[in-house]
Parts: C-alpha cells; sequence; structure tokens
C-alpha cells in the first residue's frame, strides 16, 4: 500500500518536470544545479535605454544561443544574486533582471 502511494506521488511529481524541460522560461526560474540551454536573450525594460548595452555584454561574456549554463548557487533565500556557470567553466554572478533577460530550456 505504501509503495502505491509513493508511486502515485512520485507520477504527479514528474509532469511539471517533464512540462518545464518543453517551457522556455528566464534564467531566474530555474533551480540550482539544473541544466538549461539558452535559447535568446530577451529586452528587459527595467534596463531602458542601456538594455541593448547589457545585451552586448551578456553576449560578450558568453550567452549565447545554445550554451549549456547551469545555476551553481542562489543567493540568500533563494534570491538574487545567482552563480552560474558556463560550459567553457566561466562562472559569473548575475542580477535579477540580468537573469530575466536570459531565455532558457531545461535539458
Amino acid at each position: 500500500m505504501k509503495q502505491a502511494i509513493l508511486d502515485s506521488a512520485a507520477r504527479s511529481l514528474e509532469v511539471p518536470i517533464m512540462k518545464a524541460k518543453s517551457q522556455i522560461l528566464s534564467l531566474f526560474e530555474f533551480d540550482k544545479n539544473q541544466t538549461v540551454i539558452i535559447k535568446e536573450i530577451v529586452e528587459n525594460p527595467r534596463f531602458g535605454e542601456l538594455d541593448a548595452v547589457i545585451t552586448h555584454r551578456l553576449k560578450d561574456l558568453g550567452f549565447l544561443p545554445n550554451t549549456m549554463v547551469r545555476v551553481v548557487a542562489k543567493g540568500l533565500f533563494g534570491k538574487p544574486p545567482y552563480a552560474v556557470q558556463l560550459s567553457s567553466g566561466v562562472q559569473f554572478s548575475l542580477r535579477m533582471d540580468e537573469l530575466k533577460k536570459i531565455r532558457c530550456q531545461a535539458l
């Protein structure tokens, strides 16, 4: 009986995970140690006129489409800044507004 309950609970947990794999979300929305692939860098109105400069800076640092990224650590209480690691091994600390610009898909 206990095993049936555990199996049922496991199946109910699998559905959101599978759904998240097909969704494109901001890097801010992924869990610690989850590996994702960058799909695009989008506009963030919070940067105003500097948005294009921030986008260019992120791309220069290696945040390019089809690059794998992993959230290495999150700030206090799971809030930004987040430490992220690119597939090249380089790590960066990103603020909330930068995290929201980077759209990714779970692997």
